[in-house]
């Protein structure tokens, strides 16, 4: 191991003929698990599919909450419209209904002054 090192030690050692054959297996295993994540992955209902059916479901989920809150608004509402005179006349006024006996006194909407147009500087009154 001194500096005199001889020639055939520092010989590039030849490529083996064999390599490629050895390797083949390994080749087969990692395709065949390539094929396997893939198939795994994008096949139906597979991980991806998977994926967008939680979204889809936690949308459901909220969508089915609101439409029970808005029935649960809505059951209270028809229980005070069969049970609740103040809330009956209440909504037969918001109709535009009135009681027998009643007079209805129609006052128009007042409509705005039209703006007069100013004069022009030519039109000068003496």
């Amino acid at each position: 191991m001194g500096r005199n090192t001889r020639l055939t030690d520092m010989t590039i050692p030849l490529k083996d003929p064999n390599r490629n054959k050895r390797r083949l297996p390994l080749f087969i295993a990692a395709a065949m698990v390539i094929a396997a994540v893939c198939i795994s992955l994008f096949r139906d209902m597979g991980v991806v599919d998977s994926w967008r059916l939680r979204n889809t479901e936690r949308q459901l989920r909220g969508e089915v909450e609101k439409l029970r809150q808005e029935n649960a608004l809505l059951k209270r509402t028809v229980e005070d419209l069969r049970g609740n005179p103040a809330v009956i006349e209440q909504e037969a006024r918001r109709l535009g209904l009135i009681k027998g006996g009643e007079n209805v006194i129609v006052v128009p909407q007042r409509q705005e002054p039209r703006p007069q147009a100013p004069p022009s500087p030519g039109d000068k009154r003496p």
